[in-house]
């Protein structure tokens, strides 16, 4: 089951990887541009303060609405990119507090043992499918999402580490090359900003694949 739910995962994003491309890079093209030029030409990375501020208004919407192209297209309805960023908009305010509240808890874990950091990770990982899915208040859909995760923890947590490695290992390998000081290093950051972007939806397309899969057992046995 295991391997079938990672093979799912990655034969889903091949088919709608432009699909998916389309939703985020208008976005993420002029932040991960600004943000690169801004850390290494005019602060020489001292300063992410504002950094950080743009990519916390932007990522939100364009994962908002990922999430929600994945759901409509599994549940055989077609929407365009406009609409799912205005429900991007829509819902950013309770998406942005339940990331608040799942992040300080992570942050809160990984302080203490990192383990329970990672722990928090993997239980919150259908609050989001719980939220803006189901339209539970953020509380709520953290409180779902650590029941029905429960069974599924390892499962989730081993497709994580697998989509991790394979995805970021050739990246430090390739930066470890290079000065960080370099056009180069500086021409790869933003390619792979960008790549990465779009790249990292193989996590969302994984946790929604078992928690798909988990509401089909669940109504099995109902």
């Amino acid at each position: 089951m295991y391997l079938e739910l990672l093979s799912d995962s990655w034969s889903f994003f091949k088919v709608h990887a432009v699909a998916i491309s389309l939703i985020i890079l208008p976005f993420i093209v002029p932040v991960e541009i600004f943000n690169a030029l801004y850390m290494h030409v005019f602060t020489d990375g001292e300063e992410q303060i504002i950094p950080m501020a743009i990519n916390f208004i932007v990522y939100p919407i364009y994962t908002i609405a990922v999430i929600f192209y994945i759901a409509s297209f599994v549940s055989g309805e077609t929407v365009g990119p406009k609409a799912l960023w205005q429900l991007g908009v829509k819902w950013w305010f309770p998406y942005i507090t339940l990331s608040v509240l799942v992040g300080l808890g992570t942050l809160a874990g990984l302080v203490l043992l990192v383990i329970p950091g990672i722990l928090v990770i993997v239980r919150c990982s259908f609050a989001e499918f719980e939220l803006l899915l189901n339209q539970s208040e953020p509380i709520d859909a953290i409180k779902k999402s650590v029941e029905s995760t429960k069974e599924y923890f390892w499962i989730i947590l081993s497709g994580f580490a697998v989509i991790a490695v394979l995805l970021y290992a050739p990246y430090y390998l390739l930066v470890s090359l290079f000065d960080e000081a370099s056009t180069v290093y500086l021409v790869i950051e933003i390619l792979a900003g960008l790549l990465y972007s779009v790249l990292d939806v193989l996590f969302i397309i994984f946790a929604f694949r078992v928690y798909e899969y988990a509401k089909s057992q669940n109504s099995s046995v109902a």
